[in-house]
């Protein structure tokens, strides 16, 4: 009479909690993906490429060294020798200061080159009073670079986010299938257990055949699961590895991935998610971005409506000695010896600069009907989501009592069977609907959990 007490116990402990020795959550996962994924490796170049640019329009107001040397021989005779050398140093305010000196001489000299003998020394100044006073291409320039890296920013979290989303449904896929395996495993562990014991007390006499007839097609059953679950869980575990590298050029062996947490382990309550803040959406501040750059492009365009009027002065010097005429008080001190001009020019209609600012406006309405449209397409987005993942976890918290009750029938119909009250039919077909409660449940506890990472992606905030 061996097969009662080996039966008893072997049902007990079906499908008993698996001690693994590491455990890889999703937290884990998340980390991993954002240390070495090559798609988040490449995201965080984005700030660095923005500093870049930065750098590049911070370049429009550097001083500018420069040279011009030029000179004319022929027949013997000394045409004429030029040379001018100094520095250029753009600022704010449309002003770009000058100063140099130059040098010439010659038999052929246009008398309006006529120099001091040892040379001139020159500083100056131009200044655009009309179109780039108040703007300017360099200041342009130096705003959308700062723009740049708030848009980038953006772009990096809104590229991270998706790359999660696209982990987060990769990982739950494969917790379910894999917790599935060792369920399934277990299940049939425990069926043959019965069926060596139903065989023993068959050959002793003490049941028919019928009942080892029974739990072979049982065992057979199981071995059929077993074989869909594993291939499910190969599936899975490809897809998952794809998100998981050990380096920025080894993704990780499917061998190598650890068990994942049992589902109990997991948290039952769901965030709230229903709100979210279009200050911190990466796909909204993109878009604040674009029109941050495009109003830089409306104000530069409006710039480029007004006149021309540039205005240069140079005070001249003898040599290196500057106010060389004695005598001279006030303002005929800067009158005396300098070299000064303007230039002005406008044309009459105007038509290209009217037709680009007003090309600009539109735009920026454009941008403010998407920016519009798309907060209440993320607003739907992250409704859906959390509408689908309260509705689960209600699903989740549901078949876990259906779950457990299932388990309670299961456990009388073996002590009505250790009592000889029941039969092995009976316990087979309580023990399959709680094993197909208890795969659906843990197939819910992944949907759920897929829910809750779509509605953190839809927020942005995953």
């Amino acid at each position: 009479m061996k097969f009662k007490p080996v039966i008893f116990f072997s049902l007990f402990i079906l499908l008993s909690p698996r001690l693994p020795a590491q455990v890889l959550d999703w937290d884990a996962v998340r980390t991993q993906v954002l240390a070495m994924h090559p798609a988040a490796r490449q995201a965080d170049l984005l700030p660095q490429q923005a500093a870049s640019v930065l750098l590049r329009a911070k370049g429009g107001f550097d001083p500018r060294l420069f040279g011009d040397y030029s000179e004319k021989r022929f027949n013997g005779k000394q045409y004429f020798q030029f040379s001018e050398t100094g520095v250029k140093w753009p600022v704010r305010a449309g002003v770009e200061l000058k100063g140099s000196f130059n040098y010439a001489r010659g038999n052929f000299l246009n008398p309006e080159n006529n120099l001091p003998a040892n040379g001139q020394a020159a500083f100056g100044v131009e200044w655009a009073l009309g179109q780039g006073l108040l703007y300017d291409e360099r200041r342009a320039a130096l705003d959308d670079a700062r723009i740049t890296a708030e848009y980038n920013q953006a772009l990096r979290a809104s590229s991270l986010n998706d790359l999660l989303f696209d982990a987060a449904r990769a990982y739950w896929s494969w917790f379910y299938a894999a917790n599935a395996v060792e369920i399934t495993q277990n299940a049939l562990e425990q069926v043959r257990i019965r069926h060596v014991s139903l065989v023993e007390s068959f050959l002793q006499g003490d049941k028919p055949a019928v009942d080892t007839l029974e739990t072979f097609i049982q065992l057979q059953n199981r071995e059929l699961d077993l074989q869909f679950a594993r291939m499910e869980a190969r599936t899975s575990a490809l897809g998952l590895v794809n998100f998981l590298w050990t380096s920025p050029s080894a993704p990780l062996d499917t061998a190598l991935l650890p068990t994942p947490p049992a589902d109990n382990m997991l948290s039952a309550q769901l965030p709230e998610l229903n709100n979210f803040s279009a200050a911190t959406h990466p796909d909204l501040l993109q878009y604040a971005a674009k029109r941050k750059s495009l109003e830089i492009e409306r104000k530069l365009k409006n710039e480029k409506r007004k006149p021309v009027v540039n205005v240069n002065y140079a005070l001249l010097g003898n040599q290196w000695a500057f106010f060389p005429t004695a005598g001279l008080e006030g303002p005929s001190v800067v009158a005396n010896d300098m070299k000064w001009g303007v230039n002005i020019y406008y044309p009459i209609l105007n038509r290209k600069a009217r037709g680009d600012y007003d090309l600009t406006r539109i735009k920026i309405s454009q941008t403010d009907f998407y920016i519009q449209q798309k907060i209440r397409e993320i607003t739907t987005k992250t409704g859906q989501y959390v509408t689908e993942a309260n509705t689960l976890l209600a699903q989740v918290n549901t078949f876990r009592q259906i779950t457990e009750n299932y388990r309670i029938l299961l456990d009388a119909e073996i002590e009505k069977f250790a009592q000889g009250e029941s039969s092995v039919f009976l316990i087979n077909t309580r023990e399959q609907r709680w094993l197909d409660a208890r795969i659906k449940y843990l197939k819910l506890v992944a949907e759920w959990k897929k829910a809750e990472a779509g509605a953190k992606w839809a927020a942005g905030q995953l």
